[in-house]
């Protein structure tokens, strides 16, 4: 065998395997809902023993999209700036309280 070819199918089957790992890591995490058909055991039977089409079907047509449910969501009804307000609070913590600004000669 060919180095070149030899080359190919290693690229080939670390590809596939990164395929099969992302979609069946995806299956797992979805509920039964969020999945065409309903039926997690079908896609990783196709995930697993198609090699290269059963990752990528799964990845393009097998998840569905959550529906989102305005109570839960209640950032989607408020202004972007408070969005993006809250959004930083949340990584960083709340932003500490303002304070007056001290006169030059005072101590601190």
């Amino acid at each position: 065998m060919s180095p070149g070819l030899l080359a190919v199918l290693i690229v080939f089957t670390l590809v596939n395997l990164a395929l099969v790992v992302v979609s069946l890591v995806s299956l797992l995490s979805r509920p039964t809902t969020a999945v065409r058909f309903h039926n997690k055991w079908l896609w990783a039977a196709l995930i697993v023993l198609v090699n290269g089409i059963g990752p990528l079907a799964y990845l393009a047509l097998g998840r569905l999209e959550a529906p989102i449910d305005e109570a839960a969501a209640p950032w989607t009804t408020r202004p972007a700036s408070e969005r993006a307000r809250a959004a930083v609070d949340l990584l960083y913590g709340p932003a500490p309280a303002a304070t007056e600004p001290s006169e030059p000669g005072d101590a601190q």
